[in-house]
Order: C-alpha cells, then sequence, then structure tokens
C-alpha cells in the first residue's frame, strides 16, 4: 500500500471514530510504529488531527467543553498521581492559586494535611472540597458563576486576584499544550482568569495529565516560557523534553 493511500484511510477511520492509537494502526497496516507517528504528524500538519500521547484525536473545532463532573473520570488515575505529586510543591504557610481544572481539583483532595496554607481559588468545587479544613484558609475569587464548569469569571473575579492577591504558587491546567502555541484553552472567561493568577504569582505550575499534550485549542494563555514547571503522567518525546529544558521549565513525570 502506498503511504498516502495509507493515511487517507487513516484519515477516514479517525474521522469515524475521533481518535486513534499508534500501536493499533501500525498492527492494522504492518508498518512500524514510527511510519505511522510520521502518517499522523503529516496529517497533523494538514489540519485533519492533533498528535497526543500514544495515537491523535480529530481536530475539534466546535468549542464545546465537557462538564467539571464528566472530565473528572478522564483519565481519573494519572490526574490522582499528578495531584499527589504536585501536593509535595506546597510548603506549610505558602499562598497557592487553584484554578478551575479538575486536575487542580485533585489537587484540592491532596492537600488537606497542609498547615497554614492559603488557597486562593475560583472554582466552586474546591472551595467545597476544602471547606473543612481547619488549618487551611479559602479564599473565593467571586464574579459570575458559570454552571458548566462550576467556577466564577468574568471582570469581578479578574479584577479581585489583580487588585488583591499575590500567591508564591499558581497551580492549574487547561484544554491542551503544543510546542507551536504553548498553553491554551477552550473558555476565553476561564483563560483571562488563568492569566490573572499566572501574573500575580512568584511560579506557575502546570498539571498536565496526558491528554493535553499536542492538543489545541482558543485562546492562548502563555507560552512556555511563563510555567516553572511540568508535573505529568506522560513520558514525553525528546522534541518536548528539550524544548522544555531551552525554557528552563522543570519537568516532574509520576
Amino acid at each position: 500500500m502506498l503511504a498516502v493511500e495509507r493515511r487517507n484511510q487513516i484519515e477516514q477511520i479517525i474521522i469515524k471514530n475521533k481518535s486513534v492509537l499508534v500501536v493499533e494502526l501500525a498492527k492494522k497496516f504492518d508498518v512500524t510504529t514510527e511510519t505511522i507517528r510520521g502518517d499522523l504528524e503529516k496529517l497533523e500538519k494538514q489540519g485533519v488531527l492533533v498528535r497526543t500521547y500514544g495515537g491523535a484525536t480529530l481536530v475539534d473545532n466546535s468549542g464545546t467543553e465537557l462538564a467539571i463532573t464528566e472530565r473528572d473520570v478522564i483519565n481519573y488515575e494519572g490526574k490522582q498521581r499528578i495531584g499527589q505529586r504536585a501536593a509535595e510543591l506546597i510548603k506549610d504557610g505558602e499562598t497557592i492559586f487553584l484554578d478551575a481544572s479538575t486536575s487542580a481539583w485533585h489537587l484540592a483532595r491532596c492537600i488537606k494535611d497542609k498547615f497554614g496554607i492559603t488557597v486562593i481559588t475560583n472554582a466552586d468545587k474546591i472551595v467545597s472540597e476544602l471547606s473543612d479544613c481547619n488549618d487551611i484558609h479559602v479564599i473565593c475569587t467571586g464574579g459570575q458563576l458559570t454552571a458548566r464548569n462550576m467556577s466564577f469569571v468574568g471582570r469581578t473575579a479578574e479584577k479581585t486576584i489583580r487588585e488583591n492577591y499575590y500567591a508564591n504558587k499558581f497551580f492549574f491546567s487547561c484544554k491542551g499544550i503544543t510546542l507551536g502555541r504553548g498553553l491554551v484553552d477552550s473558555s476565553e472567561a476561564e483563560a483571562e482568569i488563568k492569566k490573572a493568577m499566572l501574573d500575580c504569582s512568584e511560579s506557575a505550575v502546570f498539571l498536565c495529565d496526558k491528554n493535553k499534550i499536542g492538543r489545541l485549542g482558543v485562546p492562548q494563555i502563555s507560552g512556555l516560557d511563563r510555567i516553572d514547571c511540568v508535573v505529568t503522567d506522560a513520558k514525553l518525546a525528546e522534541e518536548w523534553t528539550n524544548e522544555l529544558a531551552n525554557a528552563d521549565v522543570k519537568l516532574i513525570t509520576v
């Protein structure tokens, strides 16, 4: 089979199934995984798909995002490991920002034994999660509630952050991360809150489960140079590790 014919078939498969795995395609077409990765790279350049950890997904231009309770169960164990490892980066007495991502929610579940920390968040779920922790000071930004994400956004929330708070660390996630565009999201309102928290923090830690790698989105939050650490459950390719090293970003793999 010619390479162009194979790529045409891969395109039809991903249009039908919305996602593909490298190992499955290699087996189906009886070629090496390296050959399939080359096919996926070409299809990505054509705008057909976005490469992810171990495979690829169909380019999604709908802008539709799952509700937070639906997203929470996606790669639950991976996010749990990321949350546990990220919690080790928080020292007693520190002030931290947590965004309204499910990864930050997982982190919140792992910090209940911390002493004297202050958590500033726009996430209703995180406020509820930490509400019974006597040794943790919880501050909610307020603002306009988004029911799907159970988060507070808008000018009031952004102004509250920028004019009143400064944190030692900002822990967050977003729709995706790419080498070309950096950190991207699916909501303008959520992105603006993340930008405010990023600007008002000494350092930023990106909670990156494997489904975020190579995933596109709009709008852009920041370039890789704005973050200080990535905690991930993905085994990153050499091009990723090199790019993070060049941007002086610490990589922690769990």
